[in-house]
C-alpha cells in the first residue's frame, strides 16, 4: 500500500495508539502488490496449501508458554518447506494473552494485523485491552509474527534502507526512472545476499499452513480467527484450504483476490484519493483546521507536493539533518490517512508545519510507515512486506508494462497512482519468481458463514474489495461499516462490535448486507 505494510498495526487501534498508526503501512499495506498496490495472488489448490494434510497438524506438541512482557510467549517449530515436513525446520514467535473467565473460555482468538510483514505478537499484545470484554473473558487472544518477520525466523535484507526512498516514487523523467530502478535492484540484490535460501518458502501459502499447525498446537479442533487487511487473505486461504476446521473467521478491511495486480494497485490509489479529497473537504470548512489554507486546502496542499518535487526540504536537529523529497511526502501523507477523521488534525498540522519550512511532522509519519528509528535504522517489517509481497505474487511482469500502469495510474489517482506502482517495482527484479503470477478468485466449499467486514470510506482496501470476496467465499456474510479510516472492528458501536461478538461467541453470523456506522 503505497509502499507500505498496510494493516491493523497502523488501522484503528493505531489510531487510539496500539502499534503506531498502520502498521501499515501502511503499508498495509496493507499487503501490497508486487506492483504497488495491495494484492492477493491465485488461490493455490487444496493439495498444494494442505500439503502435509491434518495428520502431521494435529500431531503437533502443545507450546511451552513462559511469561512474557503483555502475555505470555513460546516459539513453535513448523517445516521451512512443507513438502519435506520431514526437513529443516523454522521457528515461530508466538503470544498469548490468557482469557479471562477459564471456567468459560471457548478457545483461542488468533490474529494477524495484515501487511504482509506486521507482527502478530505486537497486535495481540496490544488489541487485547481494546477488544469487547466478552471476547477476553472468553478467548486466549494469540498472535504470532509470521514467517519471514519479527522474531520467527525472519528475512534480512539489510537495516539501511534510505537508499530505497531517495528516489522520487512518482519519476517525472528517465533520470528519475531509472534512479527508482537501481534503488530497486539494489534491494532485491541485498535481500537475496541475505535471505537466498529462506526467501522462496515464507509466501501466504506457507503462513496458512503455518496457521493449521498454531491452531493444533494450541487445542482447538477449528480455528477461530480475526485478520486485518492482508491478513484477511491468510484468512481466505485457510478457509480454501481447510474449510471443515473453519469455525469462525473475521475478515476485516478485506483484499479480493480476484482482481488483478493492476486492478489492485490503481483502485487502492484510487482509494487514498478520495480519503484525502475527504480530508480537504472537511478542511475547507474548518477554520480550526491548520491547514485551512483560506478555504483551499487542495491547491496549497499540490503548491506544497509541487515545491517539494523540485526543492526537497531538509530538517535540522542538532548536527544531524534529514531531507523530506518526494516520496517521503507521499508516504508521511498515507500514514495519516490510514487513521480516518481522527487522524486528519494530526495530517493538517503536518503539512501546515511543512509549508512553514519545516518537515519533521512529516517525517516522523513516514518513519512510523517504514518502521525507522531516529538513527536510521529499519526494522525488519518493510524488507518482510516487500519480501513476501513479491514471492506471492502476481507480478506486472516486466518494466515496460509497469511503465504503462504507471501511466493509467496518473490519470486515475493523480496524487498517489505513479508512487502506488513504483514502489512494488524491487519484485521486478526478485531473485524468486512469483508462486502466483496471475490472479482469481478463491473458494472456500464446504465453510461454515465467514464473516468479511468492509468500511465504506476504508482508503487501503476499497469496500469494493469487501463485497467481492464475501461473495466469492460461499459462505461469506459481509457487514458493512460507514466511517473512515482502515478496517473497522472493535468500532465503539454496538451494531458493529455486537455483532462480531455474537458470530464469535455463539456462531450466530449477521445478515449478509447488514450496515452499521
Amino acid at each position: 500500500m503505497l509502499g507500505a505494510p498496510s494493516a491493523h498495526g497502523r488501522r484503528r487501534v493505531a489510531a487510539t495508539a496500539v502499534v503506531a498508526i498502520v502498521v501499515a503501512a501502511a503499508l498495509a499495506l496493507t499487503g501490497c502488490s508486487s506492483s504497488g498496490g495491495t494484492h492477493r495472488g491465485r488461490a493455490p489448490t487444496t493439495a498444494s496449501v494442505a500439503g502435509g494434510r491434518g495428520d502431521r497438524a494435529t500431531a503437533t506438541p502443545p507450546l511451552q508458554w513462559r511469561d512474557c512482557s503483555g502475555g505470555q510467549c513460546a516459539t513453535l517449530r513448523v517445516p521451512l518447506d512443507y513438502s519435506r515436513p520431514d526437513g529443516t525446520q523454522i521457528q515461530l514467535a508466538l503470544l498469548k494473552v490468557p482469557a479471562r473467565d477459564e471456567s468459560r473460555r471457548i478457545g483461542s482468538l488468533l490474529v494477524n494485523p495484515g501487511g504482509p510483514g506486521a507482527s502478530g505478537v505486537d497486535l495481540a499484545r496490544g488489541i487485547a485491552g481494546q477488544l469487547p470484554s466478552e471476547l477476553r473473558s472468553r478467548f486466549d487472544i494469540v498472535g504470532w509474527d509470521p514467517r519471514g518477520t519479527g522474531d520467527s525466523t525472519s528475512v534480512n535484507c539489510g537495516n539501511r534502507l534510505d537508499y530505497l526512498f531517495a528516489p522520487d516514487a512518482s519519476p517525472d523523467n528517465t533520470a528519475e526512472q531509472q534512479a527508482v530502478e537501481a534503488a530497486s535492484k539494489q534491494f532485491a540484490d541485498t535481500c537475496a545476499r541475505g535471505s537466498g535460501t529462506l526467501l522462496p518458502f515464507i509466501s501466504s501459502d506457507a503462513t496458512a499452513q503455518d496457521m493449521d499447525r498454531i491452531r493444533a498446537a494450541v487445542g482447538d479442533d477449528k480455528l477461530t480467527y480475526l485478520g486485518y487487511s492482508y491478513g484477511t487473505y491468510l484468512g481466505t486461504l485457510y478457509a480454501h484450504a481447510f474449510p471443515g476446521r473453519v469455525r469462525a473467521l473475521v475478515l476485516d478491511g478485506a483484499v479480493d483476490p480476484a482482481l488483478s495486480a493492476r486492478e489492485l494497485t490503481i483502485q487502492q490509489a484510487q482509494g487514498f484519493e478520495l480519503a484525502l479529497n475527504d480530508f480537504f473537504t472537511d478542511c475547507e470548512t474548518n477554520r480550526g483546521c491548520a491547514f485551512y489554507s483560506n478555504g483551499d486546502p487542495q491547491r496549497a496542499y499540490e503548491a506544497l507536493e509541487a515545491r517539494i518535487d523540485a526543492h526537497p526540504l531538509v530538517s535540522h536537529h542538532g548536527s544531524r539533518s534529514r531531507v523530506l523529497g518526494p516520496t517521503q511526502y507521499e508516504l508521511g501523507v498515507t500514514e495519516a490517512l490510514y487513521g480516518g477523521r481522527a487522524t486528519w488534525p494530526l495530517l493538517a498540522t503536518a503539512l501546515a508545519h511543512a509549508r512553514s519550512g519545516d518537515p519533521t511532522d512529516l517525517l516522523g509519519l513516514f518513519d512510523d510507515t517504514v518502521h525507522r528509528d531516529s538513527s536510521g535504522r529499519y526494522s525488519n517489517e518493510y524488507p518482510a512486506f516487500l519480501a513476501i509481497s513479491c514471492l506471492d505474487g502476481p507480478s506486472l511482469g516486466s518494466l515496460d508494462t509497469v511503465r504503462q500502469v504507471e501511466a493509467d495510474a496518473r490519470i486515475a489517482a493523480p496524487h498517489f497512482g505513479v508512487s502506488n506502482v513504483t514502489l512494488g517495482l524491487p519484485c521486478e527484479f526478485w531473485p524468486v519468481p512469483p508462486v502466483h503470477p496471475t490472479a482469481a478468485p478463491v473458494s472456500a466449499p464446504g465453510a461454515p458463514p465467514i464473516v468479511v467486514i468492509g468500511t465504506t470510506g476504508d482508503p487501503a482496501t476499497p469496500v469494493a474489495w469487501a463485497r467481492g470476496l464475501a461473495a466469492e467465499l460461499g459462505s461469506g456474510r459481509l457487514l458493512l461499516h460507514r466511517g473512515e479510516g482502515h478496517t473497522a472492528f472493535p468500532a465503539g458501536d454496538s451494531c458493529l462490535d455486537g455483532a462480531v461478538v455474537d458470530y464469535l461467541v455463539r456462531l450466530v453470523p449477521p445478515a449478509d448486507g447488514t450496515t452499521c456506522g
